[in-house]
């Protein structure tokens, strides 16, 4: 109960620095109570989902300090131009809850088996894609594609963190994903969300690189 006032909390701040910028009231808004209700349920565990959801929100904030948009009054209707920074987090909240969940990931004192593994990786990668496609332009022969690949990207990553242990590979792909959607809504020309979406074997073989680093870096730091 706690986690979900102080969800419901986060989206009320985020509304009130909102009203301070111009922004009107907007129902998606609420939202934001999912990811950040995870963030401060999964800190008994670990505060990396916090410090991440902290990371993102200056961002926005100091986004909207420096460079924010214009919104103008048109015939009693408000119109946006330019960089609409809490715009984005707002209607990026399902990607912010694949960052928050990746965050809160850890492996267990014990491996779980690589069955059990991989039916967990393929269950988060299935709800991790649904998230990062959210509201994607794609279809057809793309949309198959995109949604196929991400999944099997994210069933890698989560298997190499469940197996291994291995966390880079899974937090650069939540990363990706939420900054993808972020430039969707702050650029005024291109897709980049649809465009990370089609580029995924790219991800996947960053991810796979990260996960050698990682594995390597453990390997020095138990001979030291």
């Amino acid at each position: 109960m706690i986690s979900i006032a102080l969800g419901a909390a986060y989206a009320a701040l985020i509304a009130l620095l909102g009203v301070l910028f111009g922004y009107p009231l907007d129902p998606v808004l609420i939202g934001l109570a999912v990811p950040a209700a995870l963030a401060f349920f999964a800190r008994r565990e670990t505060w990396a989902p916090v410090w991440c959801l902290g990371a993102v929100t200056a961002l926005v904030v100091l986004g909207e300090i420096v460079g924010s948009g214009e919104r103008i009054e048109i015939g009693g209707v408000l119109v946006g131009a330019g960089p609409q920074w809490i715009g984005a987090l707002v209607a990026g909240w399902p990607r912010l809850l694949v960052l928050v969940g990746a965050a809160g990931l850890r492996r267990g004192q014990e491996r779980p088996r690589r069955r059990k593994a991989l039916g967990v990786a393929a269950v988060l990668a299935v709800i991790a894609t649904a998230c990062t496609a959210f509201g994607t332009t794609l279809s057809g022969g793309l949309l198959v594609w995109a949604l196929v690949g991400n999944a099997v990207a994210f069933a890698v990553a989560g298997f190499l963190l469940l197996r291994s242990g291995l966390v880079l590979p899974v937090l650069l792909l939540a990363v990706g994903a939420l900054l993808a959607g972020f430039d969707e809504q702050l650029v005024d020309v291109g897709t980049p969300a649809a465009t990370h979406l089609l580029l995924w074997p790219a991800y996947l073989a960053v991810a796979l690189l990260a996960s050698g680093l990682e594995a390597l870096v453990r390997r020095i730091r138990r001979r030291a």
